[in-house]
C-alpha cells in the first residue's frame, strides 16, 4: 500500500480529484444557495450606502445585521436600484433575503425583494 501512495503520478492524481471534489462543493453551493439559506427577516435600516461607483450594488446597515442590495446572477436578481429607491432610513420592513452573513469574511446577506413595510410608532406630543 506505501509503494501505491509514494508514486508521484498517485499523489498528483490525488490532489487533482480533492481539488475538484473542492470546486464542485463550491459551485454546488452558489448554485444552491437560493433554496438553501433563503428567508424572511424583520429589519429597521438604520443607514444606507452606495457600493462606491459600482452599479447595481448597495449596502443596508440595519440594527442587528448589515446586508447587501446587489445584483447576483447566482440569486436571479437584477432589481437592486428599484429596490433601493424603496427602501428609507428609519423605517422597517419584512424582506426576502438569501445567503449567509459572515462578518469577518466581508459575506452579507442579499435582500432579494421587499414583502412588506411595517408601520413605525409615531410619537404624539400633546
Amino acid at each position: 500500500m506505501s509503494l501505491v501512495i509514494s508514486n508521484k503520478i498517485v499523489r498528483l492524481s490525488f490532489l487533482i480529484a480533492g481539488i475538484l471534489v473542492f470546486i464542485l462543493l463550491v459551485y454546488g453551493y452558489l448554485f444552491f444557495e437560493a433554496f438553501i439559506t433563503e428567508q424572511e427577516v424583520e429589519i429597521k435600516i438604520i443607514n444606507k450606502e452606495k457600493f462606491g461607483k459600482v452599479e447595481g450594488k448597495y449596502f443596508v446597515f440595519t440594527e442587528d445585521e448589515v446586508f447587501v442590495n446587489s445584483n447576483e446572477y447566482y440569486h436571479n436578481k437584477s432589481n437592486a436600484d428599484k429596490l433601493d429607491k424603496r427602501l428609507f432610513i428609519g423605517k422597517k420592513y419584512r424582506v426576502r433575503v438569501v445567503g449567509t452573513y459572515i462578518p469577518f469574511l466581508h459575506k452579507f446577506r442579499n435582500i432579494l425583494d421587499i414583502i412588506s413595510e411595517k408601520k413605525t410608532e409615531s410619537k404624539r406630543n400633546y
